[in-house]
């Protein structure tokens, strides 16, 4: 019932598809780096805003920090930790997808946080690991 309430009503309007995770990787793989970084890029700057408009109805901090737990709970982006201390925040996303899927998020969280909410995070990457530290102002 509460991915039904989270995620099922939503997903189909939104066109998101379920893939074999050993299809998803394959094809992260025979994606050019160049165009993969652009699809991140631009997804990271226009998806939040229509999805997080339409299930939280406003875009600020929390509802950002929602959108990556649902979509770390059942559309596999991997793995995802939040940590804060007042101002300071981590977030930290293991994955299985290997150095593209890294680069890929990496890519995409710079977009989002610097489009919605106009902030610089600094990351740490690694072939299964993303990590994003940021303070706000």
């Amino acid at each position: 019932m509460t991915k039904y309430s989270e995620w099922d009503r939503f997903a189909d309007k939104f066109g998101y598809a379920s893939l074999a995770k050993n299809l998803f990787r394959d094809l992260l793989d025979a994606t050019d780096d160049e165009a993969l970084l652009r699809i991140a890029g631009k997804f990271g700057a226009e998806h939040p805003n229509e999805v997080i408009q339409f299930w939280f109805k406003r875009i600020n901090l929390e509802t950002l920090l929602s959108y990556i737990r649902i979509h770390s709970e059942y559309c596999n982006l991997g793995q995802v930790e939040i940590e804060n201390d007042e101002r300071n925040y981590t977030i930290s996303v293991h994955h299985e997808y290997g150095k593209k899927w890294s680069e890929f998020l990496q890519r995409f969280f710079d977009n989002m946080w610097r489009t919605h909410l106009k902030i610089t995070p600094h990351f740490e990457t690694t072939e299964n690991t993303v990590t994003l530290r940021f303070q706000l102002p």
